[in-house]
């Protein structure tokens, strides 16, 4: 049936009202993907997104699946594949590109690199590098180039203006090869690294600008690892050049991986996450820092990062007010992980291997507006703008205070009070109390401009949740998931509208995603038919929800920093779980990076973390077990803890000291599992278990700045399973 709309003029909003709810700073824009490159042929031997490259309008996207251990998988084909994007803006496949003569097994595809018309494709094992270019409007093969340790292997190749650079293992360096009359030629070889050794050296990362060339060397025992940075000679002269060595510490320092991520464009180069600028003199200096620095662009103004295995890229925009500062972050619609990146034009090509790639646009105005939320606890519903006949208030529902909408009379809807925008979110923890009637639902909406123009979320009484389009008084459906529906159980539902990504969040999972851009602006809120329900912690943003990192221990490969006790994955009834067995004294875990300083991974300011924790050991009384957030170092983070005491609380160590937020009761018994949600959004804190409500804080000396998140215990044992960090 056709719910009747509400008149527009109930939706519009009065100047006067007053935003209530603390605010966030605002935090890193965050942009979802423009397109997906798909293969046309479906890249029928796997390892789609394997590398990537892009130079304005055309992107190359690799597929290989072999293992880089030579022998370790069966040989199989690579292929890259040529996106362009037309007059219309679209990208279509244009070239799918194999190596002649055919050679399966060699890892073609490895890696990828274009400028204008040259496209280079390694393919290591064979030590070769395969150089493609648009004659009229197809590809080619112009020329196989290496083939032995000095005259390149393949594994890493960069390509600018006319020239092709190519790692190669003969002391750690690079061979350069150009176009000439009569085809490509050698025309240097830079012997200045040192090699790592064994089967596993696969050469330097190799980057090459219109004057400078850059390379990594591994280090020995009497060389820490350096870049070096090759200046062409008058006229374009690469066979004597001016020779820089770039190292993080002195000479006879140890080999810590300096050198391997680089990056250079004009005068900019990018070295394992540092910034070198070339002044007047010649001498290259360190200017910034990003964290996970990947890809530079040519007009040297921004850097994107990879930090796999987190899921998203952030990009980082030159700025006279500080060096380099966190702009904002790539995120994938689906929240996959990105494991490769490239930047031209501030248009970014992501691979996320094996099977995708997507194209981003980064736009030239980064700003966003705050976040913010409403939690009701100060009371009121200022900054609601509500429809006649709806009967919303603050009550209490035993744990907290919420936004009541009291009747089952028919429509009840309720706008937030702010700006409209084109990009924007609501989330909320939404409780029904009672439906009158069959089908009937409670549910969200943004871009809403008056009663007959918005986008919308049932969650529906008979189960399931809608996406619909209201446009012109007509409404749609756009998309469908299923949903348990049942009184009195909290749903955490979340509806986007960011740029032409329309997207339903059930439980931070995207449920529904579908791509429409009929509706452009408008204001968010919350709306219902013949039905009483309760709504909570309603967060409204500018930018998309996504999982930053998620592991379930299934695959040992994410890293995990232990700060203290006795860690190991282990297999509990058929499934891998994390163990902590030592009970004599405190014990943390944090995803990578915690506690090592700036250029460690992270993610930025807001944090929802979330795992299933179970007790196996109490030893003694008053012990916990828990989850940590914005965990900056060892001595400042947020923790909540589960206590065999029965309690839950809220607590956070600064400089070592515990101070105490919130604390209520709650039987805690050990081998029961425990499903823990622990936000900081904002200065608000909450604590959720089981999806229920526990504790409220707030903390105004929070801050957004890059932590880390993890699990805590104090003289507990205990596992843990299906750990995520959000951001929302």
């Amino acid at each position: 049936m056709r719910i009747q709309a509400c008149s527009p003029s109930r939706f519009i909003l009065a100047a006067a009202l007053t935003l209530l709810g603390p605010m966030a700073i605002a935090g890193p824009a965050v942009y979802l993907e423009k397109t997906r490159l798909t293969p046309t042929d479906g890249a029928p031997a796997g390892g789609f997104g394997r590398a990537v490259a892009i130079d304005g309008n055309t992107a190359v996207v690799s597929a290989n699946a072999m293992s880089t251990i030579h022998g370790s998988s069966p040989a199989l084909p690579g292929a890259a594949y040529v996106f362009e994007r037309n007059g219309a803006g679209v990208w279509q496949q244009t070239a799918k590109l194999t190596p002649t003569p055919a050679n399966d097994g060699d890892l073609f595809g490895l890696h990828v690199a274009i400028d204008g018309d040259v496209i280079a494709v390694g393919a290591a094992f064979s030590r070769r590098t395969y150089v493609f270019e648009k004659q009229g409007a197809a590809w080619a093969q112009a020329a196989v180039l290496g083939g032995t340790l000095d005259q390149g292997n393949g594994f890493f190749v960069a390509v600018e203006n006319g020239v092709v650079a190519i790692s190669h293992t003969s002391e750690n360096g690079m061979a350069l090869y150009r176009r000439g009359a009569s085809g490509w030629a050698r025309i240097a070889t830079y012997n200045n690294g040192t090699t790592e050794g064994g089967d596993q050296d696969f050469g330097p990362r190799v980057d090459i600008t219109a004057n400078h060339a850059i390379h990594g060397s591994f280090g020995s025992g009497t060389q820490p690892s350096a870049a070096f940075i090759y200046t062409a000679g008058s006229g374009g002269n690469w066979a004597s050049p001016t020779v820089s060595m770039v190292t993080r510490s002195a000479p006879g320092g140890s080999a810590d991986g300096f050198g391997s991520a680089l990056a250079i464009s004009g005068n900019t180069t990018l070295i394992s996450q540092l910034v070198y600028e070339r002044d007047a003199s010649g001498a290259w200096l360190q200017t910034g820092e990003v964290l996970g620095g990947a890809a530079l662009d040519d007009d040297e103004q921004t850097i994107v990062g990879l930090l796999a295995p987190y899921r998203f890229s952030p990009f980082y925009r030159r700025s006279s007010a500080a060096p380099w500062p966190h702009s904002g972050e790539l995120a994938v619609s689906d929240s996959s992980e990105i494991t490769a990146v490239a930047i031209s034009a501030s248009r970014v090509v992501a691979g996320v291997y094996p099977g995708a790639a997507y194209i981003f646009e980064i736009p030239e105005n980064v700003n966003t507006p705050d976040l913010q939320q409403d939690d009701f606890q100060d009371g009121d519903i200022r900054g609601w703008a509500t429809t006649p006949g709806s009967l919303f208030a603050v009550a209490n529902d035993g744990r907290s205070l919420v936004m009541r909408q009291t009747s089952v009379a028919g429509n009840a809807a309720a706008a937030w009070a702010q700006g409209m925008t084109l990009s924007q979110s609501i989330q909320a923890d939404i409780t029904p109390r009672a439906f009158d009637g069959a089908d009937r639902w409670f549910g969200l909406f943004v871009r809403q401009t008056d009663a007959n123009n918005y986008y919308y979320i049932t969650a529906r009484s008979g189960g399931g949740v809608h996406l619909k389009r209201m446009l012109g008084g007509r409404f749609t459906t756009l998309g469908s998931a299923s949903l348990p529906v049942a009184l009195n159980r909290t749903h955490r539902l979340r509806i986007e509208a960011v740029d032409d990504h329309v997207r339903v969040l059930v439980n931070e999972r995207p449920v529904i995603r579908v791509r429409d851009s009929a509706l452009t602006q408008g204001q968010p809120g919350v709306m219902m038919y013949k039905t009483r329900a309760d709504y909570d912690n309603v967060i409204i943003n500018t930018n998309p929800a996504y999982i930053a990192f998620a592991d379930n221990f299934e695959v040992l490969r994410y890293p995990w920093q232990t700060v203290a006790g006795q860690w190991e994955r282990v297999n509990l009834n058929g499934s891998w779980v994390s163990r902590q067995s030592d009970v004599t004294g405190g014990a943390r875990a944090v995803i990578l990076g915690g506690g090592t300083g700036p250029l460690s991974p992270g993610t930025f300011g807001d944090q929802i973390v979330q795992a299933n924790l179970r007790v196996t050991q109490f030893s003694g009384p008053d012990r916990w077990v828990g989850l940590l957030a914005r965990y900056l170092d060892d001595t400042n983070y947020h923790y909540v803890t589960l206590r065999n005491s029965g309690a839950v609380s809220i607590r956070r160590l600064v400089n070592g000291n515990i101070q105490t937020l919130a604390s209520t009761s709650y039987p805690v018994t050990a081998n029961v599992t425990y499903r823990v949600r622990f936000e900081s959004v904002g200065t608000r804190l909450r604590a959720y278990i089981n999806d229920a409500l526990l504790l409220e804080a707030t903390d105004p000396t929070l801050v957004p700045r890059i932590t880390s998140a993890g699990v805590g215990m104090y003289k507990a044992a205990a596992y843990f399973d299906n750990f995520s960090v959000q951001q929302p």
